[in-house]
C-alpha cells in the first residue's frame, strides 16, 4: 500500500523547484546572478568573456508591440555536462537567458 503525501512535503517540493520562466531568466556565475535587465558590463565583469558571440534578430515586445530588432548573443557553457546559456542582448541590457544544448 502507497503511504500518502503531506501537504506540507508537496509545499517544500514546490518552493524547491524553481519555475521554468524563473530559471530560463537568471544564470548564476560563481556567487553571482545575472538576469534580465543587468547591463552586458555586469555580464562581463561576472561571467567574463562568453565562449561565442552572434548577432541576429530577435522577436520582442516594445511600447507594446512586437518588433523585430538586431540582438547580439553570448554563449556561456560551464562544463562540458553542463547546460548551455543564450544570454539576449539589445542595446546593452540582458533581455532574456535562454537554456540551449548540452
Amino acid at each position: 500500500m502507497a503511504r500518502p503525501v503531506s501537504k506540507a512535503a508537496l509545499l517544500v517540493a514546490a518552493l524547491l523547484c524553481p519555475s521554468p520562466e524563473a530559471a530560463a531568466d537568471s544564470y548564476r556565475c560563481g556567487r553571482k546572478l545575472i538576469q534580465s535587465g543587468d547591463s552586458s558590463a555586469d555580464v562581463l565583469r561576472l561571467c567574463g568573456e562568453p565562449r561565442y558571440r552572434d548577432r541576429g534578430q530577435e522577436s520582442v515586445r516594445l511600447n507594446g508591440t512586437r518588433q523585430a530588432v538586431s540582438v547580439e548573443r553570448w554563449y556561456y557553457k560551464k562544463s562540458r555536462r553542463s547546460l548551455e546559456r543564450i544570454v539576449v542582448i539589445y542595446r546593452g541590457k540582458v533581455i532574456s537567458i535562454d537554456v540551449g544544448a548540452r
